[in-house]
């Protein structure tokens, strides 16, 4: 599989597509649609992007295998860089996730999932990654 990704300098003369970067609705492969919060275009913005993208995908396939329906979640990744912009001083995700099935039980797809979270298991032998919060919930059939 093709994990590429590409940034690459625009023509000055091309038009740019008006967007706000804390609010990009895109199709999303898992869910049908997702929105992207991305405060600026930096490498470590980038960085803990994908880090909550690869929890967010994650949980919706281990709630698949478990049989559970998932509501709205939400995947948070914040952290920074040393003084010096060469070291991460770690990675801290938030998870709000609903779905039809008691919050503990959440907690716990959320807690075993992460455990084996690709992106969270590489980086981990370079930096902290940990879940910082958990919110869950208990969706009704209207998806509420």
């Amino acid at each position: 599989m093709d994990f590429a990704a590409t940034i690459a300098t625009a023509d000055p003369r091309d038009e740019p597509v008006p967007a706000r970067t804390a609010d990009l609705l895109i199709a999303h492969h898992k869910t049908g649609a997702a929105r992207i919060s991305l405060a600026l275009p930096t490498g470590g913005h980038v960085l803990h992007l994908a880090v909550a993208t690869c929890l967010f995908n994650d949980l919706h396939t281990a709630a698949g295998r478990a049989g559970l329906s998932l509501g709205p979640v939400t995947v948070r990744a914040d952290g920074g860089f040393d003084d010096t912009m060469t070291a991460s001083t770690g990675i801290f995700l938030t998870v709000e996730i609903s779905g039809d099935a008691d919050p503990e039980e959440l907690r716990t797809l959320v807690l075993e999932t992460f455990e084996v979270s690709t992106l969270a298991c590489v980086l981990r032998g370079s930096t902290r990654v940990e879940i910082a919060g958990i919110t869950a919930r208990t969706t009704t059939a209207s998806g509420s």
